[in-house]
């Protein structure tokens, strides 16, 4: 997913990442030239983030500053070429007043990236954990929301709803990609890895083609802004 971003937006450029958590994307930017804000309202992550950025040389550390803040609450002074939200939308209730807010911080021609829980597979991983009963019960559902790794219980967005928003709000060339669709079950104490590579390649060919990405845990969507709503 920083590749794609990446790739969308000059390095150089700025970019907004809400909900940046320990720094993990913001640092990846911030060394790949980029002006970043990292805003989060964790104070502990910030804490953590800025621990990884005292690490950075030091023309790397002035691209990148960190802000406590959230979506609904944060009233940023400039817009962004780029605004990413990764691995937040999930914890909300719903995704629709979050996007229409994070696609105001993009400026004309820039990129807005987001990565979220997957609704359309909901159940697969009960399933292929052996938990067949919940499995079926959040596929008889249609259950938007199940248990996470850390125990809490997050929702998914269908991707084509996230889409379709994006184009409301003003967004072009919108696309979206499956993320962990066959390496959502591996056990990272177990995996071989010298198989990264072939599993990387592998989860990069089927992250754009249907049946595959339909079946993949995350979703990410990105489209570039090209007009105000």
């Amino acid at each position: 997913m920083f590749e794609v971003v990446a790739g969308l937006t000059a390095a150089g450029g700025t970019v907004l990442d809400m909900g940046c958590g320990d720094g993990e994307i913001s640092l990846r930017l911030c060394e790949a030239g980029f002006n970043v804000l990292g805003v989060d309202a964790s104070s502990e992550m910030l804490r953590r983030a800025n621990l990884r950025k005292a690490h950075l040389p030091e023309k790397a550390r002035k691209r990148l500053n960190f802000a406590v803040g959230d979506i609904e609450s944060f009233e940023p002074e400039q817009t962004f070429d780029a605004v990413c939200c990764h691995g937040v939308l999930m914890y909300l209730d719903d995704s629709s007043a979050a996007i229409q807010k994070l696609s105001n911080h993009v400026t004309h021609g820039g990129v807005l990236s987001i990565l979220t829980k997957n609704a359309l597979s909901s159940g697969f991983r009960e399933a292929f954990r052996g938990d067949y009963t919940l499995a079926r019960q959040l596929i008889e559902t249609d259950a938007a929301s199940s248990m996470g790794n850390l125990g809490i219980s997050t929702r998914g967005d269908d991707p084509s709803a996230v889409i379709d928003l994006m184009k409301r709000c003003g967004f072009d060339d919108c696309q979206w990609r499956g993320i962990r669709i066959f390496s959502d079950q591996l056990d990272a104490d177990s995996f071989d890895d010298n198989l990264a590579d072939a599993l990387i390649a592998l989860e990069q060919t089927a992250s754009v083609r249907d049946p595959y990405r339909i079946m993949a845990r995350l979703f990410h969507a990105t489209g570039r802004k090209v007009h105000q709503t």
